[in-house]
């Protein structure tokens, strides 16, 4: 049975938000970037059928579980896999991911062999999926329930190596929504 409306890629535009916005705010893009609103589709079935297309990557979390990153609409590569015959649904809206430019900020952050991605394990004390792109950037994700604090995470991370600019710890992003900065 297909859910396509419960796809964050069917939200009527401009009503969609990351969940790091306010984490991420002021902070340099060279450094850091949020993928939280990228296609992510979790495959639950026998991952030796799954055929990724060209433009997509799947990371295997055991046999029988993982995750295709892509960049068309989650939901249709949802469908598509299900008519493959696996068990696919769009997990976009469950993960919240950062890309990180600098190898020394996941060394502070990951105890794992930054060779051995893409993986899962270890990531500021939570559990994160691993990817790495082709210019070098290192992708993570973790649950979205997770994402802000993941993100703070980097953010020191990044402050504490001095190569961050933006807002310190405790100051308040200057963002134009109205309820930014409530306590």
């Amino acid at each position: 049975m297909s859910r396509p409306f419960l796809s964050p890629s069917r939200c009527e535009a401009g009503t969609l938000t990351s969940p790091l916005r306010r984490a991420l705010a002021g902070v340099d893009p060279a450094a850091v970037r949020d993928l939280s609103l990228e296609g992510i589709v979790e495959i639950r079935d026998d991952l030796a059928t799954v055929a990724p297309a060209a433009d997509e990557e799947l990371v295997r979390l055991s046999p029988r579980r993982g995750y295709l990153f892509t960049d068309d609409d989650p939901a249709d590569v949802a469908e598509r896999m299900r008519a493959a015959g696996v068990l696919a649904f769009d997990a976009t809206g469950a993960l919240a991911g950062v890309a990180i430019a600098s190898e020394q900020v996941m060394r502070r952050l990951t105890d794992l062999d930054l060779d051995d991605i893409p993986t899962a394990g270890p990531f500021a004390h939570v559990t994160a999926i691993f990817r790495r792109d082709a210019a070098g950037w290192f992708a993570v994700y973790v649950q979205q329930e997770l994402g802000h604090y993941v993100a703070e995470a980097v953010v020191d991370a990044l402050a504490g190596l001095g190569m961050s600019r933006g807002p310190t710890r405790g100051q308040t992003p200057n963002v134009s929504d109205s309820d930014e900065g409530r306590a």
